[in-house]
């Protein structure tokens, strides 16, 4: 019985970063679960049967549940009580793709886009406030990139949500044999700043992502267009 929880809990693992979560209040005794940090009312918990791990609210609530790595972040912006930092990649889920920026702080994305819409006859890239970038959902990500390399996944500033849109599993190998480097929050601000004003949108060479990775990458690429492209 204790093998066969543990196959399940690594195959239900294998997505990785921040999984799919419904707030509910976990009672009874946890006896495969420890804690591993304690800070504002949260508890980061891990378990001892698959090493995944969740975090809990000071009612007993889960708050997120996912690999140790996107949940050691996750923890960390909840418990500063803001979520974004300066230089994250941020980015929103339409309603048929996703769309990127760089969060440079007080409330402002730099991205690839018309003035009005994602898409249109003047793209550019160019400075907007953070309700305008997420069309007023509250509902955005930050792409997580796990110290020890590897594929970056998202983490939604949600804790109670159904489902994980367009998750990014095994679609940023590119990057992962790339061995990219991370730039420093500063850096990747510089970045997007030095790119202002930049109208040579295209979207399989140039896009919002493309301009988004390589701002805190250094490498040019759309994990949606290479899907498209494999299709």
């Amino acid at each position: 019985m204790l093998l066969a929880l543990l196959i399940a809990g690594k195959m239900l693992m294998g997505t990785g970063g921040d999984r799919p979560n419904r707030e509910e209040k976990i009672c009874g005794k946890q006896h495969f679960w420890r804690d591993k940090k304690e800070e504002m009312g949260y508890r980061l918990q891990y378990s001892l049967l698959d090493g995944h791990a969740r975090i809990l609210d000071k009612n007993n609530i889960r708050k997120a549940t996912g690999t140790m790595s996107a949940m050691e972040e996750k923890f960390e912006r909840l418990v500063s009580g803001s979520f974004l930092k300066p230089g994250d990649v941020i980015g929103v889920s339409r309603a048929l793709y996703d769309h990127y920026g760089i969060y440079i702080g007080d409330g402002k994305v730099i991205h690839y886009a018309d003035k009005t819409k994602d898409f249109g006859r003047n793209v550019s890239i160019y400075e907007t406030d953070l309700k305008e970038f997420t069309e007023g959902s509250q509902d955005y990500f930050v792409l997580h990139f796990p110290k020890a390399g590897g594929p970056p996944r998202k983490i939604r500033s949600s804790t109670n949500f159904d489902k994980n849109p367009r998750e990014q599993t095994g679609v940023f190998d590119f990057l992962f044999k790339a061995k990219y480097k991370l730039f420093s929050p500063e850096e990747t601000i510089e970045r997007a700043k030095s790119r202002l004003g930049e109208k040579s949108y295209n979207f399989a060479k140039n896009n919002c992502e493309h301009f988004a990775l390589w701002c805190k990458t250094g490498i040019s690429f759309s994990r949606q267009v290479d899907m498209v492209l494999s299709i």
